[in-house]
């Protein structure tokens, strides 16, 4: 005889439990992997190629999706062994063989270059060519390598108008011919020696270009930027190279004008009548920087630092080079001001630019003689390098004998931006103090 609860599990089903039990053995339905292949090749393109690659365990179905991918960008770690960048070299090798999809948006490389795999490399540009791939990114670091032996871009690459961006660092950029990058609106160039012959061919073959950045370069003292469509420059780091400056200046005569007899400095000149936004960041070097026409310009960072040799002349020049710069942006509305020119000299400028509405600073000094004009100041603080502002900014308020009225009857607010906590005080002799929580602070 059955047990009490074998006769029960053995009633027969109702018409409820047949329908959840349908439910759970219906198969589900898997949308994404129904999906076409080179739509889930864009989305594995937002991933970084080694994990999109992984994703041929899932499935059959999956085993080459990866191959549809869009976007191929490729990084290895700057401190590799020499085995273990040869590994990457063949990886990207391999990789770029078995892809499928028609068109590349993003194909970028960034690995410690040896000039052994140069035809490695060159293989790689004719596979980002051949797919009309839209940005580039040739991003090297040459070690302990001469500049000779950097990776020289082909002749192919300058006559290519499927890019939009692109990004040579460590590289030889030196076009025999003409440039044609019809589609290109952003363009990087680092560590490299630009000729201003070169700077021009690429702006004459770069008709709709909007941004151009250049960052710890060298080769030319000159820049003048003619073109109506680039809006943004941002000149980054410029490299020492006086054998360059010394070569040039002596051969054309300009070795007086750029050096103004103390043969230590050369020039930056820089025209852009059509630039909406400058930045000069980094280091100077010891270039003295100068502005053409900037007429256009709305916003100006000038947020660099000089290389002080202490040079006799030093004392003046540097202040006379940072009164000719503010003296070309008086009509700049937006300024963002550097902590070495803040704490060196900006307190001895005393003109007042009375168009100017937003200044941001980077650190403790003020321009006191902005302040009877501003009624709003934007006070930004920086925090890359703050040992170089070992600055007391109380200590250095009280101790002026003069007081600045203009706070009080002008200045109507202040905005600090960077502080963790900022404590104001503003005595009855118009003098302010400040007083940071900055925990990393020195």
């Amino acid at each position: 005889m059955s047990s009490p609860s074998s006769i029960e599990l053995s009633h027969p089903p109702t018409p409820e439990s047949d329908n959840e039990c349908a439910k759970l053995s219906k198969p589900t339905v898997d949308r994404i992997t129904a999906l076409p292949d080179a739509i889930l090749g864009h989305v594995l393109s937002f991933l970084p190629i080694e994990d999109a690659i992984k994703t041929q365990v899932l499935s059959k179905r999956w085993l080459h999706i990866w191959t549809y991918s869009t976007s191929l960008e490729f990084l290895s770690d700057s401190d590799s062994s020499e085995k273990t960048v040869s590994d990457f070299v063949s990886f990207v090798d391999k990789t770029i063989v078995l892809c499928n999809c028609s068109k590349l948006k993003k194909f970028g490389v960034e690995f410690r270059y040896e000039k052994d795999y140069a035809s490695n490399v060159n293989l790689w540009t004719r596979f980002a060519t051949g797919k009309g791939a839209e940005e580039l990114q040739l991003d090297f670091d040459l070690c302990d390598l001469f500049e000779s032996d950097s990776y020289v871009l082909p002749q192919l690459l300058y006559t290519n108008s499927s890019f939009k961006t692109l990004k040579f660092s460590a590289c030889q950029v030196l076009p025999k011919g003409v440039v044609c990058w019809n589609s290109l609106k952003k363009l990087s160039i680092g560590y490299a020696n630009l000729s201003e012959d070169v700077i021009q061919k690429i702006l004459a073959g770069s008709p709709v270009l909007e941004i151009l950045e250049l960052y710890y370069f060298y080769g030319f003292n000159h820049l003048h930027v003619s073109s109506a469509s680039v809006k943004k420059l941002i000149l980054r780091d410029v490299w020492d190279d006086d054998d360059d400056d010394d070569g040039d200046d002596d051969d054309d005569g300009d070795d007086d004008d750029d050096n103004d007899g103390s043969g230590h400095h050369s020039m930056l000149e820089i025209s852009a009548p059509h630039l909406h936004s400058l930045e000069i960041s980094g280091s100077l070097g010891d270039k003295i920087c100068q502005l053409g026409d900037v007429s256009s310009l709305i916003d100006a960072n000038i947020s660099f630092h000089v290389k002080s040799r202490y040079y006799s002349d030093d004392y003046e020049r540097h202040p006379n080079m940072l009164r000719g710069l503010l003296q070309s942006l008086v009509h700049v509305k937006n300024i963002t001001l550097g902590d070495w020119a803040l704490q060196k000299f900006l307190f001895r400028i005393t003109k007042l630019y009375s168009e100017l509405e937003l200044v941001k600073l980077s650190d403790e000094e003020w321009l006191y003689s902005l302040f009877e004009v501003l009624s709003t100041l934007n006070m930004y603080f920086g925090d890359k390098f703050p040992g170089l502002c070992n600055f007391d900014e109380k200590h250095y308020w009280t101790s002026q004998k003069k007081a600045f009225t203009c706070l009080v009857f002008h200045l109507q607010k202040v905005k600090f931006i960077g502080f963790s906590m900022v404590i104001i005080g503003l005595g009855g002799d118009g003098i302010m103090s400040l007083g940071t929580g900055r925990s990393n602070w020195p």
